[in-house]
């Protein structure tokens, strides 16, 4: 070998990826284009390239070409790479790969000057390097052309294949070798180094035995092309077929995982979403996916110490892979486990998670009768995970307050010995992907309890956990676990079943009591430098694949079992018992079990803030309310024929909230009665049945109302007597923003309304209306709206109902009911509210005035049985303190046009955005396909949601083509919450699907 220039022996193939391409001119490169090609007019861009000069054509039609200039000692792998190329080109591919562009004469390359030419078509799309948020779809899709390009590669043969390269696997020794010296950064060099020794032995000695096939070779994220619709990207082609060559198949797909998975947010599921796509389109064998990781391993750390030794020699080198991405994604894979690496491809492509620990779980599955219980005495379960009873007065967001919960709870269990069930979402410490997942049983016995094995077994390992393998029959080998025991057992020791392992250990660090934790494994954890115990909630599937359900360790019982979500058994309940018209919010339903202020809790302890919930004014779970609703229920709870201070002092607060002269309240249990009663006094007061309204309104559930809801009538039809009205909608509807009359001119519509009714001797008897249109697509009323309706509502004799079901109680900000927005001579007849009236306690009322209440009076006497109970009462008068005190009718105003602003401002960047709107904590996001046709973007909206849930925001979508966010948080709804939103929102958006 050489001497090099940066003190080593030259590798052969090492000086190819640092020779460089051939320097040539643009004058040079249009001769070539010009005489060889008859192309004139061209533009030129230069394109990256490890050995080629790469340069990007376009003629004056707007065609475009790569031109490729290289040495001519590169024409044998230039001809092997012409005939795939053709080879592919034969081929329904689904994607689009380069063809050879033949020259004037019919030559498939030109030798030019002493340099070597091609010329290419030119595939579009971007590089999925330039995709720094990757879809699971998009992902998907690059693993399956990934598996189909395998395919087709693998039926191609060629008598001359080209010569060993740098990058090749059997080669990685030599790479690492010779390159981790060059390693500066401790960290990384002691990564690789790490990686060296795990894994080169295993492909020394199993990469000779795996399928060989002609492969892509460079299978990166600079060589996979994508095309964007909208949000919606997909594979368009695949570029760069210089490292082609016959090597073991799955190469391609380890060297696409150790690309794709730099930067990714969590780089295993990334792999498993590839790994999984591709096999379905190129099935691998069992041995090609458990050498699967150790080459992406070898891969990545290959690429890292390569880079670092073309840094220090200044050498050239290809300068798309000099990134950090390359070291630090080395770094995480020397600190995962082979076997979890292992884990995640192998349940990818369908297999057991490790094989062991499958035959092990089923063994112990069957013979509990042959174990012997760990510790002496009766077990019981103790619920630790979010619906436990023990969490029930501590606040969700305060973690410590948790810990402080169960431990309480712990110690006071009894008589049996309370034990952490397996496969437990552990209520510790709330987060967006779900709590920590347990992976053992625990058994909280008192410091100094003796502890048994359940097995006869050989001590593996004595610290930091104490390991015994037990082989209990032919082909069944696994290990069980135990933390928390003091032993004075050594590696090597033999115990017998029931024999002494220890004893429960004082200390425990972790602020619980003592315990004994059990966990079984078919892995060979003595070598990790530490068995973890809990795996975090959205990777915990593939932790249980190592280790299984140790429940039978617990010997004959019934009365603990695994943990398991309560969804699956209240789902098919929910579906026999109640009607199919009663729906779920997302795909797969959200089973909660707890909430405070804007945050809910899943019962796998994920944390959702709520954007969704305009019932919950001031937030879930507002500890005054609770505190008033409890003590009043223990107090009295009766019906309004009896006298009660708080129903009068409540209806006195309410009343005072509105204009003067509505102050006569019926109290009611929902808005939909609410709104019911309103229209029963209407067309009982002015003899009449018509009812005007806005169209794409919603009112309510019972006959009345659903006749005046379009959102409800529209599935059987509209009743003669419902008029509805166009939307004032100033993003949709004939007047738009920049019109300053455009109130007075939907305003119009309804007034001609009224007179159209009269002249045919059916005047109206209301006029019913939300101050924002909620169901009809958070529709913000234009300035001067209501006024001019209200005056001609008057002299048409009409009732004017306001339904303040949805934005009332100051949702809206400026005013503490929607219809004050409008102005002080908009003074309703009838006022309805529910659902935030109780944040979430069932109160509801309708407030008129006295004269109009007396008119009724005629009819009999009214009565709800439930109707201003004190504790509906209680709960309301508590709620309007509340709002008062702590300022929410004020942060309605601030944050939520603060909302509106940081999401108008995503607007640029996302074109699926069309419209932002609101007042106060009611907004509206409408999604469109097209700014300028608006078609609806609803499958979209949709999806958005679902994202959004994914990563821990609720909302959910409204309008008539259900385009639209609806964005109606508790009143409590901080900047903070704001911007979790719209970050939220942005990623999903960016990311696509």
């Amino acid at each position: 070998m050489a001497p090099h220039t940066d003190g080593t022996a030259t590798d052969p193939r090492y000086g190819r990826i640092t020779a460089g391409p051939p320097e040539v001119s643009d004058g040079f490169l249009r001769d070539v284009l010009r005489d060889g090609y008859g192309l004139d007019s061209v533009t030129l861009r230069p394109l990256a390239g490890e050995t080629d000069r790469n340069t990007q054509v376009t003629d004056g039609t707007g065609a475009r070409y790569v031109l490729k200039v290289t040495g001519p000692g590169e024409r044998p792998a230039a001809e092997f790479q012409t005939a795939l190329l053709d080879h592919l080109a034969a081929r329904d591919l689904g994607f689009e790969v380069p063809r050879v562009v033949p020259d004037r004469d019919g030559a498939r390359d030109r030798i030019v000057d002493g340099l070597l030419v091609r010329l290419l078509t030119f595939v579009p799309g971007a590089p999925l390097a330039e995709a720094p948020r990757r879809s699971a779809e998009l992902l998907a899709d690059v693993g399956a052309v990934s598996g189909r390009l395998a395919a087709a590669t693998a039926g191609f043969t060629h008598p001359s294949p080209p010569e060993a390269h740098y990058w090749e696997f059997a080669h990685a020794g030599t790479a690492l070798a010779d390159s981790l010296p060059h390693v500066q950064d401790p960290a990384l060099r002691a990564a690789a180094a790490l990686i060296q020794a795990r894994y080169l032995p295993l492909l020394d000695d199993r990469l000779g035995g795996l399928p060989v096939a002609v492969v892509h070779h460079d299978l990166n994220v600079f060589n996979v092309l994508v095309r964007a619709e909208g949000n919606r990207a997909r594979v368009s082609g695949v570029i760069d077929f210089g490292d082609a060559a016959p090597a073991p198949r799955v190469a391609d797909l380890a060297i696409l995982l150790s690309s794709a998975m730099r930067g990714a947010d969590r780089p295993l599921e990334a792999a498993a979403t590839l790994t999984a796509a591709y096999h379905g389109a190129c099935p691998l064998s069992e041995d090609e996916i458990d050498l699967l990781f150790p080459l992406v391993a070898i891969r990545s750390a290959a690429v890292a110490a390569t880079t670092a030794r073309l840094s220090a020699g200044r050498a050239h080198g290809d300068p798309r892979h000099r990134s950090s991405g390359a070291a630090d994604l080395a770094r995480l894979l020397a600190g995962v486990p082979a076997e979890v690496g292992a884990a995640a491809v192998r349940t990818a492509c369908g297999l057991p998670a490790h094989p062991a620990t499958a035959t092990a779980a089923a063994w112990l599955a069957g013979n509990a009768a042959a174990i012997t219980p760990p510790v002496a005495g009766p077990l019981a379960p103790i619920d630790l995970g979010a619906s436990g009873e023990c969490y029930d007065g501590a606040d969700p967001r305060e973690p410590d307050a948790l810990r402080a919960a169960a431990r309480a709870a712990i110690l006071a269990f009894g008589p049996s010995t309370p034990v952490g069930r397996y496969a437990e979402p552990r209520f510790l410490a709330p987060r967006r992907r779900g709590a920590d997942v347990t992976l053992g049983v625990e058994v909280f016995a008192a410091s100094g309890t003796p502890v048994r094995a359940p097995l006869a077994g050989r001590v593996e390992a004595a610290e930091p956990a104490l390991v015994l393998v037990h082989e209990p029959a032919e082909g069944v080998r696994f290990r069980t676990v135990y933390s928390g025991v003091a032993t004075r057992l050594a590696p090597g020791d033999d115990v017998a079943a029931g024999g002494a392992l220890g004893e429960v250990a004082a200390a425990t660090g972790d602020g619980l009591p003592p315990r004994v934790r059990i966990q079984v494994t078919g892995v060979p954890v003595a070598s990790w430098p530490d068995v973890p115990h809990l795996a975090p909630g959205d990777g915990a599937a593939l932790w249980r694949g190592l280790f299984p359900d140790p429940t039978p360790l617990l010997g004959v019982q019934d009365a603990v079992t695994a943990w398991r979500p309560a969804a699956d058994r209240a789902l098919p309940k929910r579906h026999h018992h109640l009607p199919n018209s009663h729906p779920t919010y997302f795909t797969n339903p959200i089973a909660m079990v707890r909430a405070r202020d804007c945050r809910f809790y899943d019962e796998h302890g994920r944390s959702y803030l709520d954007a969704l919930n305009n019932v919950t004014l001031v937030g879930h779970g507002h500890p005054r309310l609770v505190d008033v609703a409890a003590r009043q229920l223990g107090r009295l709870n009766t019906n309004t024929r009896f006298v009660y201070d708080v129903l009068s002092e409540y209806a006195e607060r309410l009343t005072a909230t509105l204009p003067d002269g509505l102050d006569v309240v019926y109290f009611v249990n929902s808005g939909s009665e609410a709104n019911d009663l309103a229209l029963r006094m209407s067309r009982y007061l002015t003899k009449r049945d018509d009812v005007v309204i806005i169209d794409d309104a919603y009112h309510g559930y019972t006959t009345t109302v659903a006749d005046v809801s379009p959102s409800r009538y529209k599935h059987y039809g509209k009743p003669d007597t419902t008029h509805p009205t166009p939307v004032p909608d100033r993003y949709r509807g004939r007047y738009g923003y920049d019109d300053p009359e455009a109130g007075a001119h939907y305003a119009r519509h309804v007034i001609e309304t009224f007179d159209r009714l009269a002249a045919e001797g059916r005047p109206p008897a209301a006029y019913l209306f939300e101050a924002l249109l909620a169901g009809g697509g958070q529709v913000v009323l234009p300035p001067g709206y209501l006024a001019p309706i209200f005056a001609a509502a008057s002299r048409a004799g009409a009732m004017t109902i306001a339904d303040e079901v949805q934005v009332g109680f100051g949702r809206l900000g400026e005013a503490f009911w929607g219809f004050q927005t409008q102005g002080p001579d908009v003074v309703p007849d009838f006022v309805t509210m529910g659902k935030a009236m109780g944040n979430g306690f069932p109160v509801a009322a309708m407030v008129t005035t006295r004269e109009i209440s007396q008119a009724f009076d005629a009819t009999g006497r009214f009565f709800s049985t439930y109707g201003g109970n004190p504790v509906a009462c209680a709960v309301g008068l508590e709620l309007l303190k509340v709002v008062e005190e702590e300022g929410l009718q004020q942060n309605a105003l601030e944050t939520g046009q603060y909302l509106r602003d940081v999401l108008a401002a995503l607007a640029p960047r996302h074109e699926l955005i069309g419209d932002v709107r609101g007042q106060g904590f009611y907004s509206g996001v409408e999604f469109v396909l097209d700014r300028e046709t608006k078609e609806p973007a609803s499958e979209e909206t949709l999806l958005i949601c679902e994202r959004l849930k994914d990563r821990g925001v609720l909302v959910y979508p409204t309008g008539p083509a259900w385009n639209i966010l609806k964005l109606k948080p508790p009143l409590s709804f901080t900047r903070d919450h704001a911007d979790e939103f719209a970050a939220a929102l942005d990623a999903v958006l960016e990311e696509g699907w």
